[in-house]
C-alpha cells in the first residue's frame, strides 16, 4: 500500500489547534504499522483529516498563479508561467496544469480506508456520549469530503469522450488495489454518487459551527458542516445542467437539469438564511460571514506575490482591460450604455463597488500611498521589471496591512473561501433563467432570476435597478448573469471553468488579451488612455474539456480519453 503522508497535521483554516499538532510519518505497507495507525484515535482520525491538506489554501494554486490568468480576466506576469503555457496552446494529457488524477484519487483512498476502519476506534473511551457524537460528525466529514474530491477530478477530467459519450471520471467508495484499472463512469453516475455522499453528510453534520461546544463550536471553523455539503450540491448540480455536461443519453432532460440546479440552489439558500452585508475584508476578516466553508492561513505569501513593486511586491496577476471594462458604474449601467454617466477621460470614478475591491489601477489609494500605473510611474514597467504587464494589479484577497518592505516583515491573515454565499443567488439566477427566463418563479424556486440578481448588485450597493429593469428575455439576461458572476467571482478560479461549462464558442476563448497605456502631458497635464494589445490566447475548440492523464490512458481501454486530445 501506498503511504499516507503527513496523516496527522497541524489544522488549517479555523479548525481546533488542539485538535492535532504532531506530524506522523506511518509506512502504510507494514501490518505492525497498519494495526499502529488504527490503534490509536489521533493516528486514525489523521487519516480522515490528511484529505483537509489537499483543499485550497490559497487562490495561486496555479505554479504561483491564479487560474484567471489563463482566461479573459487577466495576465500573469510570470514568462515561465503555466497559465500562461496553458493559454498559448502548449496544453497537453502529459502537461496539465489543472490536473489533479494523482492526488485525488490518493485522498478518495485514504477516505475510503478511513470509512472502513476509522469506526472501530473509541476516540473519547470515558466519555460514551461524546465518543458516538464524534464519530457521527467524523462520518459526515468523510462523507462530504470524498463528494469534494470526485467533483473536483470531475471539472478538471469529465468531459465528452472520444466514443461521444459525455463521461467523468471513475467513481471509487470501497477499498480497491491500486493496479486496478476502473473505467470512467458517465458524468451524471458522477453527479449521482456526489449528491448521494453529501446527503449522508448534511444528515451527520451541524448546519455550522458556532458557540463553544468542542466539538462543535466554532474552534472547529474549517470542517465540512451541512452547509457546505449543500453548497457543493449546488455548484454540482448547476454543472451537470451546463451546455457542455449535460448529456441527453443519462436520463436527465436539459429541463430536469436546470431543475435540480433550482431546487438545490433554493435549499442552500433556505438555510443561508440570506445574504451578509458587503464587506471589502472577507478575505482577511474572521468576522465576516460570508465564506460557507473557508480555509485559513497567517502569512504575507500573496502580498509578495502581487503587491506593487512600489510596495515590494511582485506583481504576478495583471487583470485585463476586458474585466475592468466588465464592472459597471456604480448606478449598474454598463459603461458603455449612454445612461451610464462614463466618462472616458476619468474612467476608474464612479463604478461599482467592487471594482474598487478587486483592482488597483492608476490613482488608486492604497496602503497610504498613491499607484502610479502612468508610463513614467513608479509602478509603470518602464521604471520597474516587476511592474503589471496592463496597468492593472490585484487587490482582492492582498491584505494591506501586511508589510514585506525588509526590516518591516509582517504577516496576515487571508482565508480562502471553499464557497461563498454570494454563489447560491448567482447559481439560482443562473438556472432560473435557464428554465423559465428572468421573470418567472420556476417550480422548485421562491423567487425569480431577476429578483436573485436584483439582491447580489443591491448587496455590491449598486444604486438603481434601472438598467436590470431594461433586459428582456432570456438570452439577453443570460449575458447579463454571465458577466455578474464574472465581476463577482473574479479571481476565485471560476471563470476558466465557467466559460467552458457554458460551452463558449473557441473564438471567444481566444479573444486578445488587453491592458492600458496611460499618458500625462507634461505640458497640459491631461492624461490620454491607450488600449494596448498585451497577449494573445490560442486554445483549440477540444479544450472546452480538460485531458485525461496520458499515463491513465496508457493503462488499457478502461480509460476512454476525451475528445481531441
Amino acid at each position: 500500500m501506498k503511504k499516507i503522508k503527513n496523516i496527522v497535521f497541524s489544522l488549517i483554516i479555523g479548525l481546533s489547534a488542539s485538535a492535532c499538532s504532531n506530524y506522523l510519518e506511518l509506512e502504510r505497507d507494514n501490518n505492525r504499522f497498519e494495526d499502529e495507525i488504527w490503534s490509536h484515535p489521533s493516528s486514525a482520525e489523521g487519516v480522515l483529516l490528511s484529505a483537509y491538506q489537499g483543499l485550497p489554501s490559497v487562490y495561486t494554486t496555479y505554479g504561483n498563479d491564479i487560474l484567471d490568468c489563463a482566461t479573459d480576466n487577466a495576465v500573469t506576469r510570470q514568462i515561465n508561467a503555466n497559465t500562461r503555457r496553458m493559454a498559448a496552446g502548449g496544453w497537453n494529457p502529459s502537461s496539465n496544469p489543472i490536473g489533479d488524477w494523482s492526488g485525488s484519487y490518493e485522498v478518495i483512498r485514504n477516505i475510503n480506508d478511513f470509512l472502513e476502519k476509522g469506526f472501530e476506534v473509541d476516540y473519547f473511551i470515558s466519555d460514551s456520549l461524546r465518543n458516538a457524537n464524534y464519530k457521527k460528525r467524523l462520518y459526515g466529514e468523510a462523507h462530504f469530503l470524498r463528494a469534494y474530491y470526485h467533483f473536483n477530478l470531475l471539472k478538471r477530467h469529465g468531459g465528452k469522450a472520444t466514443n461521444g459519450n459525455v463521461l467523468g471520471v471513475p467513481v471509487i467508495t470501497e477499498n480497491i488495489s491500486q493496479s486496478t484499472v476502473l473505467p470512467r463512469n458517465t458524468y451524471e453516475e458522477v453527479v449521482a454518487q456526489i449528491l448521494k455522499d453529501t446527503e449522508v453528510a448534511m444528515e451527520y453534520l451541524p448546519l455550522e459551527y458556532t458557540g463553544s461546544d468542542v466539538d462543535f463550536g466554532e474552534s472547529n471553523q474549517g470542517r465540512a458542516s451541512k452547509m457546505a455539503a449543500q453548497a457543493l450540491r449546488s455548484v454540482v448540480a448547476l454543472y451537470a445542467a451546463s451546455p457542455a455536461f449535460n448529456d441527453q443519453n443519462s436520463g436527465i432532460t436539459t429541463e430536469g437539469g436546470w431543475n435540480r440546479a433550482v431546487y438545490e440552489s433554493q435549499k442552500l439558500i433556505d438555510v443561508m438564511g440570506g445574504l451578509p452585508a458587503w464587506n471589502d475584508d472577507i478575505y482577511f476578516d474572521d468576522r465576516v460571514g460570508e465564506p460557507i466553508m473557508r480555509r485559513y492561513a497567517n502569512n504575507n505569501d500573496i502580498e509578495k506575490k502581487n503587491f506593487p513593486p512600489s510596495f515590494n511586491g511582485q506583481g504576478f496577476t495583471n487583470p485585463s482591460q476586458e474585466l475592468v471594462d466588465a464592472f459597471p458604474m456604480a448606478n449598474g449601467f454598463p459603461i458603455d450604455h449612454p445612461d451610464s454617466g462614463y466618462d472616458p477621460s476619468k474612467p476608474y470614478e464612479g463604478r461599482d463597488t467592487r471594482f474598487y475591491a478587486t483592482i488597483i489601477h492608476d490613482g488608486s489609494s492604497f496602503k497610504g500611498s498613491t499607484i502610479a500605473t502612468y508610463v513614467g510611474g513608479e509602478d509603470h514597467v518602464q521604471v520597474n521589471e516587476y511592474a503589471t504587464r496592463t496597468g492593472y494589479y490585484l487587490k482582492k484577497f492582498v491584505n494591506p496591512n501586511v508589510s514585506i518592505t525588509p526590516g518591516t516583515t509582517t504577516n496576515g491573515r487571508h482565508y480562502v473561501a471553499l464557497f461563498r454565499k454570494v454563489e447560491a443567488y448567482l447559481n439560482y439566477a443562473e438556472a432560473a433563467n435557464e428554465l423559465v427566463g428572468p421573470n418567472t418563479v420556476p417550480s422548485f424556486g421562491r423567487m425569480t432570476a431577476k429578483e436573485a440578481i436584483q439582491a447580489v448588485r443591491q448587496r455590491a450597493q449598486i444604486t438603481s435597478d434601472a438598467y436590470l429593469n431594461t433586459i428582456a428575455g432570456r438570452e439577453a439576461f443570460r449575458t447579463f448573469i454571465h458577466n455578474e458572476r464574472r465581476i463577482e467571482l473574479a479571481f476565485e478560479n471560476h471563470r476558466f471553468y465557467d466559460i467552458r461549462r457554458w460551452n463558449y464558442d473557441v473564438d471567444a476563448l481566444n479573444l486578445p488579451v488587453n491592458g492600458i497605456e496611460i499618458n500625462i502631458d507634461q505640458n497640459t497635464q491631461t492624461t490620454s488612455y491607450q488600449k494596448v494589445h498585451v497577449e494573445d490566447r490560442n486554445y483549440q475548440s477540444h479544450m472546452i474539456y480538460g485531458p485525461i492523464p496520458y499515463r491513465e490512458v496508457l493503462k488499457g481501454e478502461a480509460i476512454i480519453q476525451n475528445i481531441g486530445w
